[in-house]
């Protein structure tokens, strides 16, 4: 058992979630507008791929987290799938961005999903069982929130970074791609792939490397916990009736249909929302950054001596009211005799934009810190009940049903895509402005709805401070 690891292997052991930062910024920004509007995939099939490939990824997330708790061999649990993952995941998301032998429908589709689906499943074998390292790492209510505090900074520099090269290395404008449409530059598109699988490479291995020595003082599964159907579903079943777990379940599943509404949508609504290029928000992915790291570190800082809980559901209401504002407003100026808001191509507008962006994001980065720290706690809160230490199922459960939802939210967005006329490419300035209207309509009006709902959920979270250090002590973990 592992007693104590300093704060510097946390740190170096928390850089591989900057695998997870990249991996949230390509799908969450680039994947479908590079499908959709650059390669010409009708919204309608791009967001079919993507949502099957996450509902697939679900279901596989748990089966993965399950085996990885009851994996021996001589590198313990977690390693061997972590090891054996990298590489192929970081070619997975280089080949995604290279140029198609056909521009078919048919052909763009099984692409897509093809190497969507090779990608999730990767990402399924080396997060969940990297993941699960984090609860053995240490097993103190405040120093988790210190090593998930690191863990979503290096989430914010592993996107950040790869954000910051794409704006403004990559898609530079050139007579054909000039404007807001160097968006498009398919060029681009493929040193940005480059660049993101050499990060994810880089990330992975300095994560695994760091926590390699600790692999003797980590839990060994007992030799008659081998995997089953039968088993694991009557270990799920008892995984179910611990009450804070089902509240993170559901809470992730309002968050995923969230997501996936909203998904791939960010450069459709910096491109024809708020006409930007991508050399005017080149610094965007930068300065908001810094303010999620200031937000995930403040996390820490503030909850020592407090209640997770407390703290997670003030920020999530804040950032509930703050994140529409914008959109809003503008909307609202076609009711309005006199502007709410910034016009496009202002200075105020991008100082505005700016200030707006990195609040939401830090009050964001505040509260999933907690969020996964308060999923660690649950792993000592069920294995008093138990005698397990399912790691590999707590920190994949939430996944479960978050992804499967948020597939459907992706179809359901690709839908509505198609509905309101992101059906073709090359849309003139002209035919884009009444899609990209309904789209941020439909967006701000359903999304705030979802997030009210998860925050809801988190009210019935029951693991104090109190109950954490008792289970603890009765575990035999406390110095």
């Amino acid at each position: 058992m592992i007693k104590r690891v300093s704060n510097l292997f946390l740190i170096l052991y928390s850089s591989g979630s900057g695998v997870i930062g990249i991996n949230a910024a390509i799908f969450g920004t680039w994947v479908l507008i590079f499908y959709n509007q650059v390669l010409g995939l009708s919204p309608l099939l791009a967001s079919l791929a993507l949502g099957v490939a996450l509902v697939f990824d679900a279901i596989s997330d748990p089966l993965i987290g399950a085996w990885s708790d009851r994996f021996k061999s001589k590198w313990g649990r977690r390693h061997p799938f972590i090891y054996i993952s990298i590489f192929p995941l970081s070619l997975s998301f280089f080949l995604l961005f290279t140029e198609p032998s056909s521009y078919s429908q048919t052909f763009l589709f099984w692409k897509l999903l093809i190497l969507v689906l090779i990608i999730r499943i990767f990402l399924t074998f080396y997060e969940i069982p990297r993941a699960s390292l984090g609860p053995e790492l240490t097993k103190d209510y405040d120093k988790r929130n210190f090593l998930n505090g690191w863990a979503y900074t290096a989430a914010v520099i592993g996107g950040m970074t790869v954000m910051f090269v794409m704006y403004s290395f990559f898609l530079v404008e050139t007579n054909e791609f000039s404007g807001n449409r160097a968006f498009l530059n398919p060029e681009g598109y493929k040193y940005f792939g480059l660049f993101s699988a050499l990060l994810i490479i880089i990330f992975g291995l300095t994560s695994a490397l760091s926590t390699h020595r600790f692999i003797p003082q980590l839990h060994r599964p007992k030799e008659e916990l081998n995997f089953s159907f039968k088993n694991f579903s009557m270990e799920l079943y008892e995984c179910f009736s611990n009450r804070s777990w089902l509240v993170m379940l559901l809470a992730g599943g309002f968050y995923g249909l969230n997501i996936g509404i909203t998904s791939g949508t960010a450069t459709y609504v910096n491109t024809y929302f708020w006409e930007w290029t991508p050399s005017t928000i080149s610094l965007f992915p930068v300065i908001a950054g810094i303010a999620t790291i200031f937000g995930a570190l403040l996390a820490v800082i503030i909850t020592m001596g407090r209640e997770k809980k407390n703290i997670v559901i003030t920020v999530f209401i804040l950032g509930l009211l703050i994140d529409p504002l914008p959109i809003w407003l503008r909307l609202l100026d076609d009711v309005f005799i006199i502007a709410l808001f910034p016009s496009n191509g202002s200075d105020l507008l991008w100082w505005v934009m700016i200030v707006h962006t990195s609040i939401v994001d830090a009050l964001r980065a505040m509260g999933f810190v907690l969020v996964i720290s308060m999923i660690y706690d649950i792993v000592e809160d069920s294995q008093i009940t138990t005698g397990r230490r399912d790691e590999g199922v707590f920190m994949s459960g939430p996944n479960l049903i978050q992804k499967i939802l948020s597939g459907f939210g992706i179809f359901i967005l690709g839908i509505v895509m198609q509905f309101i006329g992101f059906d073709g490419n090359n849309l003139s300035a002209e035919e884009v402005q009444t899609p990209i209207k309904n789209l941020v309509i439909f967006q701000s009006v359903v999304g705030p709805i979802l997030s009210l709902a998860g925050i809801t959920c988190l009210f019935f979270y029951n693991i104090t401070r109190d109950k954490f250090n008792s289970a603890i002590i009765d575990l035999g973990y406390k110095d």
